[in-house]
Formats: C-alpha cells, structure tokens, sequence
C-alpha cells in the first residue's frame, strides 16, 4: 500500500531571492513525495321497445272518426224543425253546404285517417317481436358459468443457478427468462413468481424481473426454490436446486499487537484456501487493498479516515484527524469466478498516538565561510515515536552577480526565477539521502564558491506526519 505524506507550509521567497545579506528570509517551503496520492490500494418493474314505438300511439282511436264525427255539426243542431225541411229544403242547403255532409264524414272519411293508414301492423308488434330482444338471444348459457370450467392447471417453468458451491459471502445468481415459465391459460405477466433461498430469506420477483442474486453468511446446504402462482391460485412445484456454502479456510496473522500512528505492522499469509487466487486486507479505516494470492506478506499503516469516491475511482481521505485505538485487521478470500467471500479477522491492533515531532540537525562545519567546509554536509534525524519516514534536503546559492541556484533531487545546481521554480525543481522530495544509525550525509556537485551566499536546508516527516525543519547559511568569503 501508498503510505500517504502531507505536505507541509512554505515560506515565501522573496523577490526570487533566497538570502538577503547573509541569513534566509525565511525557512522555505517543501513538498514531500506522494504529497497528492491517496493510498489506491491501502497496502467491496377499459331498442327500441314496443312501448317506444307503441301502435297505441298512432292507435286508429287517436284519429279515431269520432273525433270528426258527422255528430259534430248533427243535424240535430239545425233540427229541421226551425228551418223546417221543406222553408231549407234540403235541397237548397244542399246538405253538402252545411249538411253533415259539409263535415261529411267521407271529407274526413275515416279512411282518411284510415286506421289502415297507420295500422298497427305498421309498427306491428311483430316488427320489434319481443323475439329481437329475447332472452334466447343472449342465451344464459353463453356466460353460463357451466359452460367455462374452473382454471386447475398449473404454470410451468424451470430455473437456473449459476453457481451451486460457494464461500460465505460470494454471490450466487438465480435466473428465470420469459421463455422459462408459462401458463396455457393466463398471461405470464399475471404470474407471481418468489424465490426462496433455503435459509428463510426469499426475493419476490416482478414480471420483468429475471435475475436475483444472493449471499449467504452462514455455512450449510440450502435448497433453492422457485414458486409460479397464477390467479387462480395454482401453484407449480419446480424441483429445487442445493447450494453449498462453506467458510474458506484460510490463515493470516499481524507482526504486531500495537503500532504508533503511521507506524507500519504487516499481515502475514500462513494458508491459502483451496481455490483462492486473490485476497483483499481492510485496513480498518475505510479503505481495502488488493493483493495475488501468491503475495504471502503486506505492510501496512493506520492513520487517517478513507472514503472510496467513485468519481476518481480510489479512495480519498476524510479529514485530517488521525486513528487511534484498538482497530480490527480483515482479511477475504476470492476467486476471479466467484468473487469475494465474506471478511474473516486477522487479529486486532492497538494504535497508540504519536505527538512528538522528529529530530534534525544540521552540523556546522568549523570554518563555515569556506567553500571548502560545504562540500560535503552531514547531520543527524531520530524520531521517539512512529519513526522518520521521510529526509530531504537541498541546498541554495547565490552569486556575487545575483544569480540563484537550487540543488535538484538529482543532485545538480538549477538556476531557479521564481517561487513555482523551487518547488519545481528542488521542493518536490529534496535529495534523498541515506540514514546510517540516525545520522545523515550530502556531498554537494561543485559550484559553490568564493563571494557567494549559501544555505542548506533539511526536512524530515515521520510516520505519524509529524514535520521537523531546519537550515544553516553562510556568506563564503573563501575558496
């Protein structure tokens, strides 16, 4: 795993100049390696009826002859004995004029209104015969229940697993497409489909559902079956499938019982399981690393909270407040078929926290304004808690014409004109150089000289990020 470095504040330098007269303007700035890097793999469904159209409506009685009955202008109304017969002959009112026979019936004979003329035959009973809307013809037998019997076939269907032998904690996945279950009389999207596990868990699944997946955290035998159910209760009896599910019998242990903040232990490997080409280690803060199989030994550190961030795929750190305690060390098991199984404990770790910051020197050499005293620099670096992680260090000079120079990582002068071009050049991670029994040494390239300023600067990190500095300078006035 990345053991992730913080980067620390940096002086100004000011108007691209180090050294004013012979003392730094301030302590300048560093960054330290993997300042940026987060630990990637901090090392888881819508009739007419008879009545309308009655005869009795246009019943010969409406327009009965009655209703113009020659009775209406009756002779009895002129009785002949006041315009005796024989003073108005009937033959001078010709009884056409006001004879009945002005009203005669034949005017308006009966025949006019004829009841002929709407005989009820027109709209004869017949023509809307009650046989129209005889019961007959929505004979109760077409909907009689008797004539559709009762729904008692069952659906059909079969399913399949994926895998039937696996470790606690690795998947399993159940599959049922459209063409693996049906019924002869009702829709499949009528059907109502479970899944039970074998272990008292079931998944309901919807009728565009055709894949459920499964883990079990226990071992032992489970029967895995499918229920189909259609509206009328029928219910299918599909044969169930056995699942297998074992606990990997691995071995991992810790170096260590306790670590300092930072401070590195390591995860063992004793046993492989039978099968595991992979395991994964949770660090107990947030995040996990991966690793081969074949890998038999990790190290490790316990600092700062992780969080996985999907966008930047890896994980990133929450805060700045550091870990301490007891923290339980994980370990699963996997295959590239199956994936990973369930987290085992390693063991349990007791983080102690480290609040001294490490120690540095630089040794001033007995004639310090020679050129000469520079060309090689020593000192010492200790730590009392979780240990130094980290030394670096580079060097500055300053010529007579004022031209500036910094000590790259590759041990070569770089004229630098700006504060970006220090920690471009010379900040990023310092030299590195070896630490022999707490004690440290730089041999400078040559170019320092007569008539320059000079300044060296040293700083160190250690496990836990605690960040000590110091620099000497010195006005050379001799080769």
């Amino acid at each position: 795993m990345k053991i992730r470095l913080a980067r620390p504040a940096v002086a100004a330098v000011v108007g691209g100049a180090l050294l004013a007269g012979s003392a730094l303007v301030g302590s300048p700035a560093y960054a330290s390696p993997g300042a940026a890097d987060a630990p990637t793999g901090q090392s888881a469904p819508l009739a007419t009826t008879l009545d309308a159209i009655d005869p009795g409506t246009t019943d010969p009685g409406t327009t009965d002859p009655g209703t113009t009955d020659p009775g209406t202008t009756d002779p009895g109304t002129t009785d002949p004995g006041t315009t005796d017969p024989g003073t108005t002959d009937p033959g001078t009112t010709d009884p056409g004029t006001t004879d009945p026979g002005t009203t005669d019936p034949g005017t308006t004979d009966p025949g006019t209104t004829d009841p002929g003329t709407t005989d009820p035959g027109t709209t004869d009973p017949g023509t809307t015969d009650p046989g129209t809307t005889d019961p007959g013809t929505t004979d109760p037998g077409t909907t009689d229940p008797g004539t559709t019997d009762p729904d008692t076939t069952v659906p059909t269907g079969s399913f399949r697993l994926n895998h039937t032998s696996v470790w606690t904690g690795q998947s399993i996945t159940f599959g049922q497409n459209g063409t693996e279950f049906s019924d002869p009389v009702d829709d499949p999207s009528t059907l109502k489909r479970v899944v039970s596990w074998g272990d008292g868990t079931s998944t309901v699944l919807s009728p565009t559902t055709f894949a459920a997946a499964k883990s079990y955290t226990r071992a032992g035998n489970f029967k895995v079956t499918v229920t189909i159910t259609d509206p009328a209760g029928n219910v299918s009896a599909i044969p169930a499938k056995n699942v297998a599910v074992t606990v990997p019998a691995g071995k991992a242990s810790l170096s260590r019982k306790s670590a300092y903040q930072g401070g590195i232990f390591k995860v063992n490997i004793g046993k492989v399981p039978a099968g595991a080409t992979k395991y994964r280690i949770d660090w107990s803060d947030g995040s996990a690393s991966p690793h081969k199989a074949s890998t038999k030994s990790v190290s490790g550190i316990v600092l700062y909270q992780y969080k996985w961030d999907a966008a930047k795929k890896k994980y990133v750190q929450v805060g700045t407040g550091k870990l301490s305690g007891v923290r339980t060390i994980k370990i699963s098991w996997g295959n590239d078929q199956k994936g990973y199984g369930a987290w085992q404990t390693v063991g349990n770790i007791n983080i102690v926290k480290d609040s001294w910051k490490p120690s540095l020197t630089i040794k001033k050499p007995s004639s310090p304004s020679r050129a000469a005293s520079w060309k090689t620099i020593t000192g010492t670096v200790s730590d009392k808690g979780s240990g130094v992680r980290h030394l670096g260090v580079t060097a500055f000079r300053v010529t007579s014409t004022g031209k500036t120079y910094c000590l790259t990582a590759a041990r070569k002068w770089k004229r630098y004109y700006t504060d970006a071009d220090v920690y471009k050049y010379c900040y990023t991670t310092g030299v590195k150089v070896k630490i022999v029994k707490g004690k440290w040494t730089l041999k400078l390239p040559s170019g320092l000289g007569k008539n320059q300023f000079f300044a060296v600067e040293a700083w160190t990190y250690d496990h836990a990020n605690n960040f000590r500095t110091t620099y000497r300078t010195a006005k050379i006035t001799r080769s």
